[in-house]
Formats: C-alpha cells, structure tokens, sequence
C-alpha cells in the first residue's frame, strides 16, 4: 500500500507528513506536492527541511499557470465561494496525478484536516469513492495551534517558515489569497507590500483586460455588502477596518 500525502508545504502537512511515515514506514511514503508558481520563497527551504527529516519520497508537480494565469483563461476572478484556482492548480492536478500513477486498491491518500475541521473530511471522503481519503491528524484528534506549530519546529530544529513568523495561518501562495479576508489583505500590505502590490497589479490588468470581472475582497459600508479590488482597499479602506473585519483571515486548504 503507498500512502500519498496531499502535502502543501505547511505545517499541517508536514505533521501530517510525519505521522503517517512513523505509521507506515517512509518507504512507502509519497509527499505530493502541487505548486502554485507564487509560493514564498521559504516554503521551498521548508520543504527541502522536512525531506531531510523524513527521508520519504517528494514529487513536485504544477499545472504551468500561477492563481492570475487561471483566473485570466477562465474569466473568472476566484472568491470565498468558488476557487478555480484551488481547483484547477491543487485539487484537479493532484487527482489527475494520482488517477496515472496508482490504483485505489493499492494507495491511500492523506490529507492535513485537523480536528478542528472534522467536519471538513466526510465530504472529502464520500465525493472521492472508491479512493480513500484520510485524516491521521484527525485519528489523533491534533489541532494545529500556533504554539503546536513553533513547538513542533524547534523539537525538530527546522526554522518556522517565514510566513507563520510574520503571522499568516497558512504558509501558501506567498501570503495572497482570493479566499482570504480584510484582516489577512492587511497583514499582507504591512508585512509583505511588494506581494499587495503584485497581486494588486495582477488584479488590475485582468479587470481592464474583462471589465465584467468582479473583484474578490468584500466590504460592508453602511450594512452593504460591496466588492472592492485590492487598490480600493489599499487607498481608502485599509486604516480604517472595523476590528471585526481584521479578524477576517480564512483561506487556504485549498488542496482538498
């Protein structure tokens, strides 16, 4: 049996990646790892960390095509609700890879759910059938806090990737994601302002390129719920966010 690991470069994955070596051996271990092409460049140093820690199996794929790239082919600018480019650069590409390689009599493949979102799981597992589909953190009822996530590094001697020290929840997409709220945007432009601002331009040229797309940050003024692009939010919104609105993070697991 060869145990697959959806494994996005994060410590949750990484746990994950852990956990089920120590369960089945490292030999029959595949870390499987779909790059979006705008990663922060400490998550590479992560994962050359965690293949030196655990010695299994690393595959790197990519479908070719950052987050912008995609939203720009499928004329549709990816929000809090539909994701093309989870689906399209994660999901898709890691089944299609997968469904070429192994058989679902002879794989498994593990996703980093914790048990904080156990609810997340059954419906992974039911619209994958006949594959299977687990969660080991999960089985050991493991919840990825902050502090798990710096103690598990310093036990290990691997330096916490950058994005978690800076604040971030996830250590995706170099900090940016459509599925992302205000409070995380903000974070972004004060820790990282040259990825806003990329991103900002991203979103820009692919507005003027269709101007029937809609941006993906959303905004209530006046108990009105109003789309706004990233310029918007930098020029006029961003110093003055509600504290409920800077709580608003979100994003990610977009593997699943």
């Amino acid at each position: 049996m060869k145990h697959i690991v959806s494994y996005s470069g994060g410590i949750g994955s990484a746990i994950t990646a852990e956990l089920v070596c120590n369960a089945f051996g490292r030999d029959n271990v595949i870390l499987l790892f779909a790059d979006t092409l705008v990663e922060d460049e400490d998550l590479y140093r992560f994962n050359e960390d965690i293949i030196k820690l655990l010695g299994c199996e690393f595959i790197r794929i990519s479908d070719g095509r950052t987050p912008w790239q995609v939203f720009n082919d499928v004329k549709f600018i990816g929000n809090s609700r539909i994701d093309p480019c989870s689906k399209i650069l994660k999901i898709d590409l890691i089944k299609h890879w997968v469904r070429n390689h192994w058989h679902y009599d002879t794989s498994t493949l593990w996703v980093g759910i914790d048990a904080s979102e156990s609810h997340r799981l059954p419906p992974i597992v039911k619209n994958n059938l006949p594959w299977r589909y687990r969660s080991i953190l999960i089985d050991h009822d493991i919840w990825v806090t902050p502090k798990l996530k710096l103690d598990w590094c310093t036990e290990r001697g691997i330096e916490l990737p950058k994005l978690y020290k800076l604040g971030f929840s996830h250590d995706n997409c170099g900090g940016f994601c459509v599925k992302a709220g205000l409070g995380q945007f903000k974070l972004l432009w004060e820790t990282l302002p040259e990825v806003y601002l990329t991103n900002e331009a991203e979103e820009q040229a692919a507005i003027a390129n269709n101007p029937n797309l809609r941006p993906f940050l959303q905004k209530t003024i006046n108990g009105v719920k109003y789309y706004i692009t990233m310029k918007e939010y930098r020029e006029t919104y961003l110093q003055s966010i509600t504290e409920e609105e800077a709580l608003e993070f979100g994003g990610c697991g977009c593997a699943l």
